[in-house]
C-alpha cells in the first residue's frame, strides 16, 4: 500500500516550456516517446513547431511515461501539460521531503557560517534555444565576495546579446573558473561557492516556525536550482523573487504589475506573459494588447467535400506546411497587395559574376546573382526608405528601420522557409555569398535556428532558379514589400538597324498599398533596375 501511495505521489506533469520571447503556443509535430518508455532528465520527448522552426522539448526530470496529453497537429499552449511521468525524480523528493517535513533535523544542523560548510558549483545555465556556449564578457564578483541567491555574477555574450548570469544560491565566492574572453559551454562550472545555501536555510526555518503563511516564497526560490529544462531561455535577474523572462518582466513594468506578487504557472513556477496579462494590473501598452489580438486573428476554415465515390486521400495538414498556410493567409488578410513588373538587361551583371567566380573559389565559396541583387536592393532602399519599414496598426505608426536584414526564400523538402542575412549592408558580396550557401544548406537539412528566420526587413524570392517568367509573391508580414527575381533569357532586339541578342531578367516588386503607392513602386523598380544594368555604378556606391 505504501509503495502504491509513493508511486502516485511521484507522478509529475511535464509542461510545454517557454519557446521564445512572445511565443505563447506551438504545434506538436511528433512525439519522440510513447507510454511505457523510460526517459532521462533532459531527454527530448517531442518536436514542436513555432515560427517555422521545429524545436525539441526536453523532460526536466527522469521517469516513465504514463500518458501523452496531445496528438500530432494539436496546438499546445505554453505551460500546458504534455505528458505525465510516473516515478519522476524519485531521488530528489526523498532528499527534500525530510528537510521540509521534519524540523528537528534542521534545528540540529546549525546554519553554516559564511565561507564554511558545503561547496557548490554554479554552472552556466541554458541561454536560449540551440545556444550551446557563450563568451564571458566580465565578472561581476571576485573571490571572497558574499553573494545572494539570484545575484548576477557575470555577463555572458551570446548571439550578439549580453545577458547577466545569476547564482541560484547564496554563499561566498571561492574560485572563478574562467577569465574574460573565454568561451564557456552551457553546463560548465563558472564559480565555486563556499557555504552555499547557508543564507537561505536559516531564513526558511524561522519563517516556518513563526509564520507558516509566507513559507511559499522560500519554497519557490528553492525550486529554482532544480529546473534544468529548456524553459530557462533567459536567467532571472538580480534582486528578483520569481523566475521570468526579460520580456515578461518588461511587460509587467509597463502594466504596473508587481511581478514578485504573482504565482507563476510556467515550468518550475516561472511567471509567464499570460500570468501578467491576467493579473488585472494597470492599462496594458498598445503593443501588449495588440499581440494577443494578432495571434488570435480568425482565419476562415471552409470545409471541403468531394464527389461521392471519388478516389481521394486525406492527410493531416500539420508542421511547416500548416504554418506557411496560416502565415500567408494572415498576410493576405492584413495587407492590400499589388505587384509591378519590369525587365532588366543583365549582360553586364552576368559578366561581373563571371569575373568574380575565380576569386570566390579561391576564398572557398561560390558567387550567385543573389548577393549582387541584394546589394542593389539595399542601395535602392536608401533612396526609398518606406520599402524597409513596417506598419504598427495598433499604435497607428510607420516604423522605419535603420538596419538591413534581408530574407531570402529557400525551397526545402519540408516547405518554404525564409532565412535572414542580418545587417547585410555591413557585409561584402563574398561574405553574403558564404552566408547564403550556409543558411540554404541548413534550411534543406532542417537545421536552422529560430533566430535565423526572424527579423527580416524585406525579402527576396528567387523563382528564376527553378523557372518562370513572372509571379506575384505574397509579402511576409510585417514587412511591406517583397522582390521577385526570375530566370535569365536571351532576347532578340533591333538597334540602329542591327539585330542582336541580349540577356534579360524579369523582376517584380510586390508592395503594401497602405504605405506604398503605385508610382513610388514604379520609381523604386526603375532605380533598382538601373543598378542591375550598370553594376559599375553599384560598386561605386558600395565604396
Amino acid at each position: 500500500m505504501n509503495n502504491e501511495r509513493n508511486s502516485r505521489n511521484m507522478a509529475t506533469d511535464v509542461k510545454l516550456p517557454e519557446l521564445g520571447e512572445g511565443v505563447t503556443e506551438g504545434e506538436l509535430v511528433k512525439w519522440l516517446v510513447k507510454p511505457g518508455d523510460a526517459v532521462k532528465a533532459d531527454q527530448a520527448i517531442a518536436e514542436v513547431l513555432t515560427d517555422k522552426a521545429t524545436v525539441e522539448v526536453p523532460s526536466p526530470v527522469a521517469g516513465v511515461v504514463k500518458d501523452l496529453k496531445f496528438k500530432s497537429g494539436d496546438v499546445v499552449k505554453v505551460g500546458a501539460t504534455m505528458i505525465t511521468l510516473d516515478g519522476a525524480g524519485a531521488a530528489k523528493p526523498a532528499a527534500a521531503q525530510p528537510a521540509a517535513a521534519a524540523p528537528a533535523p534542521a534545528a540540529s544542523t546549525p546554519a553554516p557560517a559564511a565561507g564554511g560548510g558545503k561547496a557548490q558549483d554554479v554552472k552556466l545555465p541554458e541561454l536560449g534555444e540551440g545556444v550551446t556556449e557563450g563568451e564571458l564578457v566580465k565578472w561581476l564578483v571576485k573571490p571572497g565576495d558574499s553573494v545572494k541567491a539570484d545575484q548576477a555574477i557575470a555577463e555572458v555574450l551570446t548571439d550578439k546579446a549580453t545577458v547577466e548570469v545569476p547564482t541560484p544560491v547564496a554563499g561566498v565566492v571561492k574560485e572563478l573558473k574562467f577569465k574574460s574572453g573565454d568561451v564557456v559551454k552551457v553546463g560548465s562550472t563558472m564559480i565555486i561557492l563556499e557555504g552555499a545555501g547557508g543564507a537561505a536555510a536559516p531564513k526558511a526555518a524561522p519563517a516556518a516556525a513563526a509564520a507558516p503563511a509566507p513559507a511559499a516564497a522560500p519554497a519557490t526560490k528553492a525550486a529554482a536550482p532544480v529546473a534544468t529544462a529548456s524553459s530557462d531561455i533567459f536567467p532571472p535577474v538580480a534582486d528578483s523573487k520569481v523566475l521570468a523572462t526579460p520580456a515578461t518582466r518588461r511587460l509587467a513594468r509597463e502594466m504596473g504589475v508587481d511581478i514578485n506578487s504573482l504565482t507563476g504557472t510556467g515550468l518550475a513556477g516561472r511567471v509567464t506573459r499570460e500570468d501578467v496579462m491576467s493579473s488585472g494590473g494597470g492599462a496594458a501598452p498598445a503593443a501588449a494588447k495588440a499581440a494577443p489580438a494578432a495571434a488570435s486573428m480568425t482565419i476562415p476554415k471552409p470545409a471541403y467535400q468531394g464527389p461521392a465515390g471519388a478516389a481521394e486521400e486525406r492527410v493531416p495538414m500539420i508542421g511547416i506546411r500548416k504554418k506557411i498556410a496560416e502565415n500567408m493567409q494572415r498576410s493576405k488578410h492584413v495587407i492590400p497587395h499589388f505587384t509591378i513588373m519590369d525587365e532588366a538587361k543583365v549582360d553586364a551583371m552576368v559578366a561581373l559574376r563571371e569575373s568574380l567566380k575565380e576569386h570566390a573559389e579561391k576564398n572557398g565559396t561560390k558567387i550567385t546573382y543573389l548577393p549582387i541583387i541584394m546589394k542593389a536592393l539595399i542601395a535602392t532602399i536608401r533612396e526609398f526608405p518606406m520599402f524597409n519599414a513596417s506598419i504598427d496598426d495598433a499604435a497607428g505608426e510607420i516604423v522605419y528601420k535603420k538596419y538591413f536584414n534581408l530574407g531570402f526564400a529557400a525551397d526545402t523538402p519540408n516547405g518554404l522557409v525564409v532565412p535572414v542575412i542580418k545587417n547585410a549592408d555591413q557585409k561584402s558580396i563574398l561574405e553574403i555569398s558564404k552566408e547564403i550557401l550556409d543558411l540554404s544548406k541548413r534550411a534543406r537539412d532542417g537545421k536552422l535556428k529560430p533566430d535565423e528566420m526572424k527579423g527580416a526587413t524585406i525579402t527576396v524570392t528567387n523563382i528564376g532558379s527553378i523557372g518562370g517568367t513572372y509571379a506575384t509573391p505574397v509579402i511576409n508580414h510585417p514587412e511591406v514589400a517583397i522582390l521577385g527575381m526570375y530566370k535569365i533569357d536571351e532576347k532578340v532586339v533591333l538597334k540602329n538597324g542591327q539585330v542582336s541578342a541580349i540577356k534579360v531578367m524579369n523582376y517584380t516588386m510586390t508592395a503594401d498599398h497602405r504605405l506604398i503607392d503605385g508610382a513610388v513602386a514604379a520609381r523604386f523598380l526603375a532605380a533598382f533596375i538601373g543598378r542591375i544594368e550598370n553594376p559599375g555604378k553599384l560598386l561605386v556606391e558600395l565604396i
